[in-house]
């Protein structure tokens, strides 16, 4: 056999068992559209299966996907987003989930989990580096890029969120200073997330609105409800007592307007959030907010 004989025979063989193996992937789900959108760079009409990886790109029309593991989430036009069994990397755009318990979708390092599986939210990706969630019904859970919760929101909430481009364990929240036992609680008025918090200062504002500003330790182990120990680096007292912030505390409650006061920024792992009015949404830009809340 000639030598270019041999090698036409390994690059079939080759083309054939990449064929077969692609063919044997099991499919993820399925993608559909009443206009034309884009699979894996190829213009589809209708309707696509979808592998784990896939890239959509929705073009003038939404796009609907079902997940095989029952998660459903659909993408607006002109969004973009590649799917996964277990989440969907939203590059582009905006996306819902629904039904989507054990599903998750990640946007800009943040991923965001349903609590339970009648949860749903929308996401939006405003530019590079604010996105917005919001709650429509359930609950969700915002974690950074660390795994570090960050917010909780409940039904009807929204928030905006930037990861800052400081230290990821940057840390500002606002809200009643509470003592249980030995230890301290603050549960933050923005993000609902209750974090324990240790250092000098401490235990004279138990019993008062604070805002406390220092750095999480990831490897302590919070007590109580808290979810993670902040290792304080200045305790300021907003309120004596806390009746004030009563109302307001518990996070997220109005229809796209935080429980704390307008314009209230807090910081946790390394992430700003703030009301989607009044807040985060309202502003340009924050630049160097890391860096501002550790030298408060």
């Amino acid at each position: 056999m000639k030598f270019s004989s041999v090698q036409s025979v390994l690059a079939f063989a080759v083309s054939l068992n990449l064929a077969l193996g692609y063919a044997a992937s099991p499919g993820i789900g399925t993608v559909t559209s009443p206009g034309a959108f884009r699979l894996d760079r190829a213009t589809v009409i209708s309707n696509g299966t979808l592998f784990e990886g896939s890239l959509i790109e929705t073009g003038t029309a939404s796009s609907s996907v079902q997940v095989s593991n029952g998660a459903r989430l659909s993408l607006t036009a002109d969004s973009r987003g590649r799917i996964f069994g277990d989440r969907l990397v939203l590059e582009k755009g905006s996306g819902t989930l629904e039904n989507s318990i054990g599903f998750k979708l990640v946007a800009l390092g943040l991923t965001i989990q349903p609590e339970r599986a009648n949860s749903t939210g929308n996401i939006v990706i405003e530019n590079r580096n604010r996105i917005q969630v919001r709650s429509s019904s359930g609950a969700l859970r915002v974690l950074n890029a660390n795994g570090q919760l960050v917010a909780n929101l409940s039904a009807g909430s929204a928030l905006a969120f930037e990861p800052q481009g400081g230290p990821s364990n940057a840390t500002r929240v606002l809200g009643c200073l509470e003592q249980k036992a030995e230890h301290y609680l603050v549960t933050d008025e923005v993000t609902n997330v209750t974090v324990e918090v240790a250092g000098s200062g401490v235990a004279n504002e138990a019993g008062n609105r604070v805002e406390i500003t220092g750095t999480l330790d990831p490897a302590a182990t919070p007590s109580g409800k808290a979810t993670q120990l902040v290792r304080v680096r200045e305790v300021r007292r907003v309120t004596k007592g806390c009746g004030s912030s009563a109302a307001a505390a518990g996070g997220a409650k109005g229809p796209g307007i935080s429980g704390a006061a307008t314009g209230t920024i807090a910081i946790i792992g390394g992430v700003a959030a703030a009301a989607v009015l009044g807040g985060l949404a309202a502003a340009d830009a924050l630049p160097g907010q890391a860096t501002n809340a550790s030298s408060r």
